[in-house]
């Protein structure tokens, strides 16, 4: 009985192994097919007669912190009906492959959360290896520029930056399956029709949640003429918080220098909302806006707008909306003027909330993961692996199986 070994599986169950070596550096196992008889693909006929042997080394899933090589005993057949030599299928490691299946699904798994070059040197195998697993993977579980096999219902469209202000891309998101869907170059309507355009049937998206940019809504409007464009919520609040932020500068200005900084600090109060404040801030803030007249007004119509998206139904929201329009007119603050013309053009697509009730906190917080995922790699030359990526980041990679044989640790 040995009492310095334990035995592990191999985990792949067509192969049989013929000798295990443990190197300084490495586990070397020698392996080959359990089937010995094989179909001849020129006449159909089974056969057991070998022509010639040779060994192939394929990397595999590492143990102990070695590397693994799995010398597979690739045998060439012979058969006896027609005479044809052919070479015993390969379905472990994949025609001419120098690895296994398992051990690239790790590295793309290593790869979906780490630069490519760092897993290539913690790996100790090529850059093009890793990336050529990566992009198997992703070519299997998600088909980048592919049509969708169904058109999701409720849609939820953003842009994001590759680069820090500039190279724009378009992501699109299932907001049902909560999941994206498509990475689209670009920010123009062209980039959102493209994949519009790949749905197979447009006509069935119900409706679709933006931000207040106009070529989107164009997109929508040409190639979904049923869906109900959504303007999102938190965008549309935040216009109005940064209204409420130009008026406290404006008055802050105006002040002594020394008198500005109680005002300075509390500008993440003011943005806070009434039912989010507790009794401190409520004391804090009611001081403030008794101490500026003027601010005051401009905290009470922020407050209106959000009030007003707590309304019943849609009709209930537009007579929100339109009183609180008048209360802009007759405030005469100039920075809640500016955004009467907002209101004026997506005066519809905020109502349209209150039919369907979605915004784009899912796709807010998708841009947080694709940021995390650029910074990770410090950035992306190539955008196509980027995409690849943020697709990717829907659901994580299957583990592989791990390697299991029989080994001895003296």
């Amino acid at each position: 009985m040995q009492d310095n070994s334990i035995t592990i599986e191999l985990g792949l169950p067509e192969l049989r192994i013929v000798e295990h070596r443990e190197k300084e550096e490495w586990h070397e196992v020698v392996v080959e097919y359990r089937a010995t008889r094989r179909q001849c693909p020129r006449c159909g006929l089974w056969t057991n007669k070998m022509h010639s042997c040779r060994d192939q080394p394929k990397r595999d899933i590492g143990l102990r912190d070695k590397p693994v090589w799995l010398i597979l005993r690739k045998r060439r057949l012979r058969c006896l009906h027609c005479g044809r030599v052919f070479t015993e299928p390969d379905p472990a490691f994949g025609l001419r492959r120098r690895s296994s299946n398992r051990y690239r699904q790790h590295l793309a798994r290593q790869a979906a959360c780490q630069p490519i070059r760092q897993v290539a040197r913690q790996e100790q195998v090529s850059e093009g290896l890793v990336r050529r697993s990566f992009a198997e993977e992703i070519g299997r579980r998600v088909g980048v520029g592919e049509a969708l096999a169904y058109t999701p219902e409720y849609l939820g469209v953003d842009e994001f930056a590759v680069r820090k202000g500039r190279l724009f891309h378009t992501a699109v998101s299932d907001l049902g399956d909560k999941k994206v869907v498509g990475v689209e170059p670009g920010h123009s309507s062209q980039a959102l029709v493209g994949f519009l355009n790949r749905l197979p049937e447009p006509e069935e998206v119900k409706a679709v949640v933006m931000d207040m940019h106009e070529p989107y809504r164009q997109a929508v409007e040409l190639c979904c003429p049923n869906a109900a464009i959504v303007a999102d919520k938190f965008h549309v609040i935040r216009r109005v918080n940064q209204a409420l932020d130009q008026r406290r500068v404006r008055v802050q200005g105006q002040l002594e220098e020394g008198r500005r900084s109680g005002l300075y600090h509390s500008r993440y109060l003011l943005l806070k909302s009434r039912e989010g404040l507790s009794e401190g801030e409520q004391v804090k803030v009611q001081r403030l806006l008794e101490q500026y007249p003027v601010l005051k007004v401009a905290w009470e119509l922020k407050e209106a707008f959000r009030a007003m998206y707590r309304a019943s139904n849609q009709v209930e929201g537009a007579r929100c909306l339109g009183k609180w329009v008048q209360q802009v007119q007759a405030s005469g603050l100039e920075e809640f003027k500016g955004l009467l013309s907002m209101v004026a053009r997506w005066g519809k697509e905020i109502l349209n909330y209150f039919d369907h009730r979605l915004t784009n906190g899912y796709v807010e917080g998708k841009n947080n993961r694709i940021k995390v995922i650029k910074r990770v790699a410090y950035g992306y030359q190539n955008v196509e692996v980027f995409a690849q990526r943020i697709l990717l980041s829907n659901e994580a990679l299957p583990k592989p199986r791990a390697l299991r044989f029989n080994f001895h640790t003296c």
